[in-house]
C-alpha cells in the first residue's frame, strides 16, 4: 500500500520552470478572482506600508553591522520565498524576483552580492526582513523605548497580517 503523505521539496519552486509555473498560477488566480480579492489587495498594501516603515531602521542596522560581519546570514542561512511571500508580492505590486532564492538545499541565496542583497526590500522573503542577528538586536536594545516598542509591535502586526492575507487569498481562490 502506498503512503498518501506527500513530500514537499524545500525550497518549493527551486527550478526555474517550477518558479515560473508557480508565479503564472498565482497571476491566473489573481486575474480570475480579482474582484473578490479586493480586501486581500488592501491587506497586501497595508503590509507594504508597514514593511516600508521598518526599512529605515533595518537599513541603519545593516550599515552598522553587515559590512563588518564575518558570518553573513545571507550566506549561511538557507532561505527562500514561501507561498505567503509570493501572495504578498503578487498582490502588493512588488517586483517578482526572476528566480527562487535557492534551487536546493544547502545553496546560498542567488541575490546576495558583495554589497548586500540585490532584491528590492519589498520583494524579499519575510524571514529576511524580520530576522535580526545578535549585533542588530543589541542595536535595537539601545534605541529608546518608543522606537523599540513600535518596531516590535510592527513585526507582530506584520506576522498576523501575513497569516490573514494567506487565509483571505485561499478562501477566495479555493
Amino acid at each position: 500500500m502506498q503512503s498518501s503523505n506527500k513530500i514537499i521539496e524545500i525550497p518549493q519552486w527551486g527550478s526555474i520552470s517550477d518558479w515560473n509555473e508557480a508565479n503564472r498560477a498565482i497571476e491566473h488566480l489573481v486575474r480570475i478572482h480579482n474582484k473578490n480579492l479586493k480586501h486581500a489587495f488592501g491587506k497586501a498594501l497595508d503590509i507594504k506600508a508597514k514593511l516600508s516603515s521598518l526599512f529605515p531602521i533595518l537599513d541603519e542596522f545593516c550599515q552598522e553591522t553587515c559590512v563588518h560581519c564575518s558570518s553573513t546570514c545571507c550566506i549561511t542561512a538557507t532561505v527562500w520565498l514561501d507561498f505567503c511571500d509570493l501572495i504578498y508580492i503578487h498582490l502588493s505590486g512588488a517586483p517578482i524576483p526572476p528566480h527562487q532564492l535557492i534551487e536546493k538545499q544547502p545553496d546560498s541565496c542567488k541575490y546576495n552580492s558583495l554589497s548586500g542583497c540585490t532584491l528590492p526590500r519589498l520583494s524579499r522573503p519575510w524571514v529576511c526582513t524580520m530576522y535580526l542577528c545578535p549585533p542588530q538586536m543589541a542595536l535595537l536594545r539601545k534605541k529608546d523605548e518608543l522606537i523599540r516598542s513600535t518596531f516590535n509591535d510592527t513585526i507582530l502586526s506584520l506576522k498576523n497580517d501575513r497569516k490573514l492575507l494567506e487565509k483571505m487569498f485561499i478562501n477566495v481562490c479555493r
